[in-house]
This record gives structure tokens, sequence and C-alpha cells, in this order.
């Protein structure tokens, strides 16, 4: 069997026409996302990856969506897999470039979340992140459309945003650093009123954050819509109002524990199709990434859109 190879990856996938009774891994490698160092990446693919089953490539990234490039040439040169090694905003990347493919979205996480990683099972450890592509399941999941770009795992506006702004062009990277600039940036963020049309429904909110869950969590096992199921062909709309000082310890617990949708101050609705405006904001991530905002944020639902390789079989997909 020949296959035809996109210019931009005949030297990368040169073994898929070499050997074209395996599967061909593309892994897809941003060198400077993330918190750790991913020089090894390719010497554990080489010694862990099963060599009778498979055969791999890798490519570097070298400037944004340059990823989405990437994997869309290597889906349609017929690789059973593309792997994204970094964080959130390379999964998005490599992801958004497999919808509605016959190519399975693999994940090595780097980043200092791994939202959909972590929603997914998939291990945080390279090692057994590797190991997991040897016998893998695969999960067919629902992404979504934010004003026509995909996301997978989280999108939104308000405070999250806001420090999202903020930790995009600070100095220090890390957990540490977010829990740092979330506690200064508390006391003197304002809560924006929004419009909303759900579902042909509309109404009006204050809202402290108003977040567009996919799967549950934003990363860190930070659980903003706990029962999200990635699965269902619907969004859920996360709308938390503002709550009192006393109250944000308690509520940090929550997110944390997985029972924040248990709170009085937390309203969520599952929708396919949400538009949300608020001509006050400034700004809104998605799947981690920060984004300008300009006024108006229009959500659809993409049900059962992209394979993922996870370490479970069955249809209820497992968080860790």
């Amino acid at each position: 069997m020949v296959v035809q190879l996109p210019a931009s990856l005949i030297k990368l996938t040169a073994p898929l026409l070499e050997a074209d009774t395996k599967k061909h891994l593309v892994f897809i490698m941003n060198p400077i996302s993330g918190t750790r160092k991913k020089e090894r990446v390719p010497q554990l693919a080489e010694e862990l990856l099963d060599k009778t089953q498979f055969t791999h490539t890798f490519a570097l990234t070298e400037r944004p969506l340059h990823a989405t490039e990437l994997a869309r040439a290597a889906a349609e040169a017929g690789a059973y897999a593309v792997i994204a090694v970094g964080g959130d905003g390379t999964v998005n990347e490599v992801a958004s470039g497999l919808m509605h493919s016959k190519t399975a979205l693999g994940i090595i996480p780097f980043g200092s979340g791994n939202g959909l990683a972590r929603h997914l099972g998939i291990p945080i450890s390279t090692v057994e992140a590797i190991r997991l592509l040897n016998q893998p399941h695969t999960t067919l999941i629902d992404g979504a459309l934010a004003n026509g770009r995909p996301f997978f795992c989280t999108a939104g506006l308000g405070f999250d945003a806001h420090i999202g702004r903020l930790f995009a062009s600070a100095g220090q990277r890390g957990f540490g650093s977010y829990v740092r600039l979330s506690l200064q940036e508390y006391f003197t963020y304002s809560p924006q009123r929004y419009s909303l049309e759900v579902d042909g429904r509309t109404f009006r909110r204050k809202c402290f954050v108003v977040s567009l869950a996919n799967a549950g969590q934003y990363g860190n096992n930070a659980y903003i819509s706990p029962e999200a199921d990635i699965q269902d062909g619907k969004i859920d709309l996360c709308l938390l109002k503002p709550f009192p000082a006393v109250q944000a310890l308690p509520m940090g617990m929550r997110l944390f524990q997985g029972s924040i949708h248990e709170s009085p101050y937390m309203e969520i609705i599952r929708a396919v199709h949400i538009r949300i405006q608020s001509p006050k904001s400034e700004c809104m991530h998605l799947d981690g990434e920060f984004l300008p905002f300009e006024g108006v944020l229009e959500v659809k639902a993409v049900p059962a859109c992209l394979q993922v390789i996870t370490p479970v079989a069955d249809k209820r997909v497992i968080m860790c």
C-alpha cells in the first residue's frame, strides 16, 4: 500500500511508507510548553513502545497552531494516532487537527494543569503514559466550539479568565504561582453582569465565574463541574455567583474536593448552544490558554468528534 503524504510530514512519517502493516504514531512535541523538560521523551518512546505493533516519528512545533497543521497532515497520511507531548494548549491544538478523523489522540502530559488528561484517567507519569499506548483503548468524546475555535476541556469568562491573563504574562509557572496570584487578585476583582441565551432561553446573571465545561475540571484536580459527562453531547454552563469573603476558603476547598456543584452559589445548566454577552469582560480562557474577548461568546457542543487513547474501554470515563 502506498500512502500519499503531505509535504509537511514526508520526512516525519517516513516509517509509515516502510511498514504499512504496523500502526504509525506521530508524536508532536512543543519544546517550550509545560513545566517539565521533555528531552528524554524520544528516548523513552524508543525504549517503551512495542516495536512489533508500532512505528513512530517525532515532530517539533515551531509556531502557534503549528501542532494543528501537523496533526491534520498526520491524520490525512493515515497515522493510527497523534500523540500530544505538552500542556493543555498543545493538547488542544493537536486535538483540533484530529476532529472527525479516524486518527486517535494520545496524550503525554507536561502541563501545569493537564485537565483533559486527568479527566480521562491518562497517567501524568511520562513512562506510564507511553506504556498506555501499547495497549490502547479509544474513547469517543465530545468537543465544543467557542466562537468557532475548538476546545475539549473548559473555556470561560470571569475571575478564572482574569487570572489566566495575568498568569500568561507572569514570570513564574506552576500550580503554586497560580494559587498565589488567585489569592492576590480575589479581593480586588469585580464580578460582571452577563446576558445569556441558553438553548433559546434568555436571562441575566451577575457572576464571579462563567465556565463552560466539556470535561469536569480545569486541571490539577480542581473540579468546576464534577458531574460533567464528556460523552453526553452537551456543555455544562457553570455560573458561580458572587460570594462573601468568608466563603473564599470553603469555595476553594469545594473546588478540589469535587463538591462545588453542591454550593448554593453555583448554578449548572447543561446545554447544546450557549451565547454569552458581557461588554465589560476583557478576556476569556480556552483549554488553559488566555484569549482576548470582544463582547460575545458563542459556544456549540460538537458531539462524538474525537477518539482518545485512554486506560478504559467502557462508556463511563473515569476521573482521577
